[in-house]
């Protein structure tokens, strides 16, 4: 009897819980979901590819001569702009020694180039004597020679007329009419007038003679000026070579003011005030900021990606944007990791991008043309199925869809849909084909 009662109230129960159940069926169930449209257009890749940002150039800072940083301006991270003084270094050694003996270079040379000008004013000198003793032997010679011409034809004259006496008085010793010692008292005293005549023509080649010397003399003075100018233009250069070592030697000695050579950041600094810098070593580093240099290694099959003068994207994580960048560096030669380095300049006026940052090429590819793309979240893969819920009247309707090209926000597919259809892309992992649905509104999440 009790067995009996007991199995009448464990029946009771077991009729109530499937009235219940059959109840809450009866009840169909809304499932609140997200969608996004579907779009047909060319279904781009962007390839990625890893790089690091670089500064083009660092320029090293260092005194021209060696001493003792007087001044610091600059501190390790601060910005400078070109031409700006950093620093004043104050000479070490005897700087001011190698002053005091260029000047006395300096006065030596000045001196022998006095000396060379006044050797010069002399031969000048002695060239205007020569040339004045020439124009008073040629006076001589030629008041000379017209007194020896003088005397000469005078003296011709008194040779022809002893001769022609001499002849006539032959021809009267050859007929008897006189004796032949008038003959030789008369040919004598031709002969004596023969001896003059020719003795005044030789005093004429001497008078030429001395001429010649003196004009020999003025060749000898010309050539004594011409050393002598010589000697001057020689005493200038060393003149001139002795100020410009002294200007050089003042330019040590005095405090030399080291400036920026280009704009960028101080990188490294080594020194302080009282330090003593060389210039052999850079005391200091700067960095040049603008331009920054993109730089990445790429594999052989990736070389056709790139072209020099080629402008691309760069996305800069760091900083949550991108940037134009221009190839200008692509190497033929692979380096010692077997990858091809590529270098890119990218603009950075506002000095935002630093040397090391990381940094992205982005390489667009055009995959497929003219597709259909749905957010990659809509799709369901289920025993090696793939498909996505749209709706219509409310309700998930199940897509068979093949899936052409994915990437991790948005996919091209190919299947029963159209461009504008409202594909789920939240709560569609619960779904089944015909499911009531309500799409949530994307700013307050509430049904609509």
């Amino acid at each position: 009897m009790k067995r009996l009662l007991l199995l009448l109230i464990l029946l009771f129960f077991v009729t109530a819980c499937m009235q219940e159940e059959s109840s809450e069926e009866t009840e169909e169930r809304v499932t609140p979901v997200k969608v996004d449209r579907v779009q047909n257009e060319d279904f781009v890749i962007e390839r990625k590819i890893t790089g690091r940002a670089a500064s083009p150039d660092s320029s090293p800072v260092m005194p021209e001569t060696p001493g003792e940083v007087a001044t610091l301006n600059i501190a390790k991270g601060d910005r400078v702009e070109k031409g700006e003084t950093i620093a004043v270094v104050r000479p070490g050694g005897n700087v001011g020694d190698q002053v005091e003996l260029q000047e006395i270079a300096v006065r030596q040379a000045e001196k022998q180039l006095e000396n060379a000008r006044i050797s010069e004013e002399q031969a000048q000198l002695g060239v205007e004597n020569a040339e004045d003793q020439v124009e008073l032997a040629e006076q001589a010679s030629q008041s000379e020679a017209s007194q020896s011409a003088q005397a000469a034809e005078a003296a011709e004259q008194q040779y022809e007329q002893a001769q022609q006496i001499a002849d006539e008085t032959k021809k009267l010793v050859d007929e008897g009419t006189i004796p032949e010692a008038l003959y030789n008292q008369a040919q004598s005293r031709a002969d004596q007038a023969q001896a003059q005549y020719q003795q005044l023509q030789g005093q004429k080649s001497q008078s030429s003679s001395a001429v010649a010397q003196a004009e020999a003399q003025v060749d000898q003075a010309q050539q004594q000026l011409d050393q002598a100018k010589v000697a001057v233009d020689q005493a200038e250069l060393q003149v001139e070579q002795a100020n410009v070592q002294l200007n050089q030697a003042e330019e040590q000695a005095a405090n030399e003011a080291i400036t920026a050579p280009v704009t960028g950041e101080v990188a490294s600094l080594s020194a302080e005030e009282g330090d003593t810098v060389t210039n052999q070593q850079p005391f200091a580093t700067i960095v040049r900021l603008n331009p920054m240099t993109i730089s990445a290694s790429i594999t052989p099959e990736q070389l056709d990606l790139f072209e020099k003068g080629q402008e691309l994207q760069v996305d800069l994580p760091a900083l949550e944007k991108e940037a134009a960048a221009v190839i200008d560096y692509i190497s033929s030669v692979p380096d010692d990791t077997g990858l091809y380095p590529v270098e890119a300049t990218v603009d950075n006026a506002e000095e935002k991008i630093k040397p090391g940052m990381m940094a992205s090429f982005l390489l667009p590819e055009n995959v497929v043309e003219d597709t259909l793309i749905i957010p990659t979240d809509g799709l369901v893969e289920q025993n090696d199925e793939t498909f996505v819920y749209k709706v219509e009247e409310e309700k998930a309707v199940r897509v068979d869809v093949e899936v052409i090209e994915s990437q991790s926000d948005f996919s091209a597919v190919s299947g029963d849909l159209s461009a504008e259809d409202e594909v789920i892309t939240t709560g569609q992992l619960t779904l089944s084909d015909g499911a009531q649905v309500t799409i949530m509104k994307e700013d307050s999440d509430e049904a609509r």
